[in-house]
């Protein structure tokens, strides 16, 4: 049956750091004698999980809807309660199928899943994650009289077992060039990497005269837009936040490495990434003076 968009999110959310621009048709570093390909997570933030599986053949490729030879399972490693994933089938753009089997539960922190695949012939693919701990966000007073700097700085309360992606998504107002006509952009930049560690958690400082330079420059190469004024309306800060499993071996979440069949699993007798992860978020206007030290339009400045 046709699967919808709520439970397609749910399978693909952060797993998408890993498949992006990967080939379905994939045979680089993969045994041809496991199984399956598996990839998707638990959302201890929702009731709905799901997973996308891929039989192994000759390659992970993927053309029909008609049901896989795999049952789904998943167990509560802490009560030994089991949960039947059932199979839904996407159809995508240029018609190739796929499969996302999901389970209706609600998870909590510190509980471990075991998930199992199992073919017919009793070959199974099989992850074990545990759901990571909660986060608080919180926006912290910035220091508005350093001068030559905006940095707006937000603390991380908790210890989140991996952070493998930072967005800071810049809600921005410009203007055409005949200054009639509102233009909304909204500009996200990647801070992975640059949290730093605080007692009772971590720091995270946006830093808005680069971030302004950035957004100047793009609108600068719009021909539609005036450089004049760029409004910025609030900042959101959203933090993924994934379970221990979530560290890339070389350190950082290059796409290009990690969508390598092979250089990022935790897969047993198969291939691709079964996890636990959420996103929390936090959206705010800087104070007036530090809008006005990055650069951005001010009301009233002219």
């Amino acid at each position: 049956m046709p699967v919808n968009c709520r439970i397609i999110a749910l399978a693909l959310t952060l797993g998408a750091i890993l498949v992006t621009g990967c080939s379905e048709n994939v045979t680089t570093r993969l045994r041809l004698d496991q199984p399956f390909s598996i990839y998707g997570l638990i959302n201890p933030k929702a009731d709905t999980h799901g997973v996308r599986v891929f039989e192994i053949q000759h390659n992970i490729m993927l053309v029909r809807p008609e049901p896989i030879d795999a049952t789904v399972t998943s167990t509560l490693v802490q009560t030994g309660e089991k949960q039947l994933w059932r199979d839904s089938v996407i159809q995508l753009d240029d018609g190739d199928y796929r499969h996302v089997f999901w389970a209706a539960f609600r998870a909590a922190t510190g509980e471990t899943y075991h998930l199992k695949v199992v073919r017919s012939d009793g070959e199974t693919s099989s992850a074990t994650t545990t759901i990571p701990g909660p986060i608080e966000l919180e926006v912290l007073e910035a220091d508005t009289l350093k001068p030559g700097q905006a940095l707006m700085p937000v603390f991380v309360h908790g210890d989140p077992p991996a952070v493998p992606r930072i967005d800071v998504e810049y809600v921005v107002v410009g203007f055409s060039e005949g200054g009639s006509d509102p233009i909304f952009k909204s500009v996200v930049f990647n801070y992975v990497g640059r949290l730093e560690q605080r007692p009772g958690g971590l720091l995270l400082e946006i830093d808005m005269v680069d971030d302004f330079l950035a957004i100047f420059e793009e609108f600068d190469s719009d021909n539609v837009v005036t450089t004049e004024v760029i409004d910025l309306r609030e900042i959101i800060l959203r933090i993924h936040v994934g379970d221990a499993n979530w560290v890339s071996p070389i350190g950082v979440f290059d796409e290009e490495f990690l969508v390598e069949p092979g250089s990022f699993s935790n897969v047993e007798n198969g291939f691709g990434y079964f996890g636990s992860a959420y996103v929390d978020s936090i959206a705010f206007r800087p104070p007036l003076a530090l809008i006005r030290r990055a650069g951005f339009y001010v009301v009233g400045d002219e």
